[in-house]
């Protein structure tokens, strides 16, 4: 190196890591793996280079077709909902790594002072490897802790949004079949998409229906007695 030349640390440190190859022993493997487990729960990525794409797809999928979202915002707390799931599984995953590493992990016994009884052993060395990644373990629980106060929090809004658009559609429907009764005694076609309701005449006939019935079934169980039979409401 010419020493009237600056030193270019950045050109220093690119070299240093072209020739770096990584640890070779197992032992400096193991720790290298652990590392990566570290990444992958605060970013912003949800998904891992080192994760199926395919099966976090589906995993979101099964999410929205359970809680079935309507509108923007009820999807963006399903997805916080499935994104945390995500996550909270990685974290279980990277606990399970540990606990297999550990049965790899040295006891630092001398050879004639292992136990025969495999269990035993495996349970040693699973303390003794466990103890030294403690630091990592009590990140991972901390982690799982914010994890699911966000879950948690998801939820709760998700079920506020989902109970007031419930509120809201009864209460358009309660006003359109009082328009539908009036429409019927005047004899008048009418669809309710035309005066800005969000459902069809279909929709509708299909509510009031059920509705009768549970106001029919509700009366037999207070008084044991029949209602009469309804007008048959057509649609003109």
């Amino acid at each position: 190196m010419d020493p009237s030349k600056p030193i270019d640390r950045a050109e220093i440190n690119r070299q240093n890591a072209a020739r770096s190859r990584g640890p070779i022993s197992p032992e400096g493997k193991r720790r290298v793996s652990l590392n990566a487990l570290r990444h992958g729960l605060t970013g912003h990525t949800v998904v891992l280079p080192s994760e199926d794409l395919a099966a976090y797809q589906k995993h979101c999928g099964q999410f929205h077709t359970e809680l079935k979202p309507q509108g923007l915002i009820e999807s963006r707390c399903v997805q916080t909902i499935a994104d945390t799931y995500w996550r909270l599984d990685r974290i279980r995953a990277m606990e399970n790594t540990l606990f297999g590493l550990a049965a790899y992990e040295p006891t630092g016994e001398a050879e004639s002072e292992v136990s025969p009884d495999p269990l035993i052993h495996s349970a040693l060395a699973q303390a003794k490897a466990l103890e030294q990644h403690s630091d990592l373990l009590t990140r991972l629980s901390l982690y799982e802790h914010r994890l699911n106060r966000t879950l948690e929090k998801a939820k709760a809004e998700l079920k506020l949004l989902q109970q007031e658009r419930a509120k809201a559609s009864e209460k358009a429907l309660i006003k359109a079949a009082e328009i539908a009764n009036l429409k019927e005694a005047q004899r008048q076609p009418w669809d309710p998409r035309g005066d800005g309701f969000e459902f069809s005449w279909h929709d509708l006939t299909v509510w009031m229906g059920r509705t009768k019935l549970e106001n029919d079934a509700d009366m037999y169980r207070r008084t044991g007695f029949l209602a009469a039979p309804p007008a048959r409401t057509t649609r003109k």
